[in-house]
C-alpha cells in the first residue's frame, strides 16, 4: 500500500467516496483549485519539492468550459489546457522519477472518444488518454491508469446540465439501462489501483460506459 497519497480535486463526489475507502493509517493530502492554481506551471515548478513527497497521486481536478470554442476567451482556453493536461503530466513526471512504486491515476472522459461541446476539454482528455497509454513506466512496481466514465448520474455537472432530455435519452439507450454513480466508480478505482490482483495492469484506459459504443 502507498505511504503518501495526493488527491487533487478532492471535493468531487468520486474523490470523497475514494477517501473513505483508503485506510486511516495512510496519509492522504487533499488539494483543490481554490488551494492551488493548477493553471500556473510556474507555481507547480516552485512547489516541486512538495509534490515530490507523494508516491501515489489521483487527479480529479478539471476545468470545463461553458461556451463553444469560437466564443470562449483566450484566458479560459489557456486555463483549460494547463488544468486538464499540462499540470497533471508535470506532477505525474515528478512522481514517476522519484518513486519506484509510484501509482498515478488520471480521470479520463468518454468525450475523448466522441467529442464534446467543449472542444478544448475533449482534446485535453484525449491527450491525457494518449499520455497514459504511451508513458512507459520506469520501474516494474509503478502503475499509470486512467478511467473514462460515461454519464455520472449524481455528479454536480450532470445535475446542472440544461439538456436533461439528452441525459435521460443517453441512459435509456445504454445497454445497461442506467448511468453511473460516483460511489461505484470510486470502488473500481480503489481496486485497480491498490489490489494485488491488478498488479500487472498499467498504461490502460478503462472505458466505463456500459457498452454504449458496441455496434455488433
Amino acid at each position: 500500500m502507498s505511504k503518501k497519497i495526493l488527491i487533487t480535486g478532492s471535493t468531487s463526489k468520486i474523490a470523497r467516496h475514494l477517501i473513505k475507502l483508503i485506510p486511516k493509517s495512510i496519509k492522504v493530502t487533499k488539494i483543490n483549485s481554490k488551494d492551488f492554481k493548477f493553471d500556473d506551471l510556474n507555481q507547480i515548478k516552485k512547489n516541486m519539492n512538495y509534490f515530490r513527497q507523494f508516491d501515489t497521486i489521483f487527479f480529479f481536478h478539471s476545468e470545463i468550459g461553458t461556451k463553444r470554442l469560437n466564443f470562449e476567451n483566450i484566458e479560459k482556453i489557456s486555463r483549460s489546457v494547463h488544468t486538464n493536461l499540462l499540470s497533471q503530466i508535470y506532477i505525474s513526471e515528478i512522481c514517476l522519477k522519484n518513486h519506484k512504486k509510484a501509482k498515478i491515476f488520471f480521470t479520463g472522459s468518454e468525450s475523448a472518444l466522441k467529442g464534446s461541446y467543449d472542444i478544448i476539454y475533449s482534446l485535453m482528455k484525449a491527450s491525457v488518454h494518449k499520455y497514459v497509454e504511451e508513458r512507459k513506466i520506469l520501474f516494474p512496481d509503478q502503475k499509470i491508469l486512467c478511467l473514462a466514465p460515461s454519464t455520472i448520474i449524481d455528479s454536480n455537472f450532470t445535475k446542472h446540465r440544461k439538456d436533461q432530455k439528452n441525459v435521460n435519452r443517453s441512459i435509456k439507450i445504454n445497454p445497461k439501462k442506467r448511468g453511473l454513480y460516483s460511489k461505484e466508480i470510486a470502488e473500481i478505482i480503489f481496486e485497480i489501483m491498490f489490489s494485488k490482483k491488478f498488479n500487472y495492469l498499467t498504461n490502460t484506459i478503462i472505458q466505463l460506459n456500459g457498452g454504449k459504443f458496441a455496434r455488433m
